[in-house]
């Protein structure tokens, strides 16, 4: 049998089709892309979940402080936290996001003493957790694991303290900090205040 050719001034309806299917291609990643540079920014606003005790919504966090992770004779390792000071920052915290980068995390100030737990709902990504008191020793460390749905694990410390610190999961253990190590920030006197 023979083939043949298409009739003069037709194309190939094949033929046709690549720069079109090309050209969708091309958009589609390009969208792609975009979009998984905005939701990995790790300083996009975060949607409400509970943390700790309480609920409500709207505040922020109050910028950035240094804060060193200082374990028995280790040299301190410098990390850079957001710090959620006020209820709505505090119960927002590191959910909804879907990374954590090493050396970065959450600092949540309570404006006294606190017993209050800890959960994971709507977390995305693994963290490890540092109760510390006033005096920035560390009272309690867990490893938490993501919950997306109800009954999610509770992390209570086994005593009060005063701050507590989120760092991607397994960081205070690299650093070889345990209970008791301190947890304190570079600058005090540059801490917002607790509400």
């Amino acid at each position: 049998m023979e083939h043949s050719p298409s009739p003069p001034g037709r194309r190939p309806l094949l033929a046709l089709r690549w720069p079109l299917l090309l050209a969708v291609v091309v958009v589609l990643a390009a969208l792609a892309a975009a979009w998984v540079a905005v939701a990995s920014r790790p300083d996009q606003p975060d949607q409400s979940a509970a943390r700790g005790a309480g609920a409500g919504a709207g505040g922020g966090t109050a910028g950035r402080q240094v804060y060193l992770l200082e374990a028995a004779g280790r040299p301190a390792t410098r990390v850079s936290l957001e710090v959620a000071a006020d209820e709505p920052a505090r119960e927002r915290g590191l959910s909804q996001r879907t990374q954590v980068p090493a050396g970065t995390g959450m600092a949540f100030l309570f404006p006294a003493d606190t017993t209050a737990a800890f959960w994971m709902k709507d977390t995305l990504v693994p963290l490890q957790i540092a109760f510390v008191a006033t005096d920035g020793h560390v009272v309690s460390l867990f490893e938490m694991a993501p919950c997306r749905a109800d009954p999610c694990t509770v992390y209570a410390p086994t005593g009060a303290y005063r701050y507590a610190v989120e760092l991607p999961s397994g960081a205070f253990t690299a650093t070889g900090l345990k209970t008791g190590d301190r947890v304190v920030p570079e600058d005090p006197e540059s801490l917002p205040q607790a509400s």
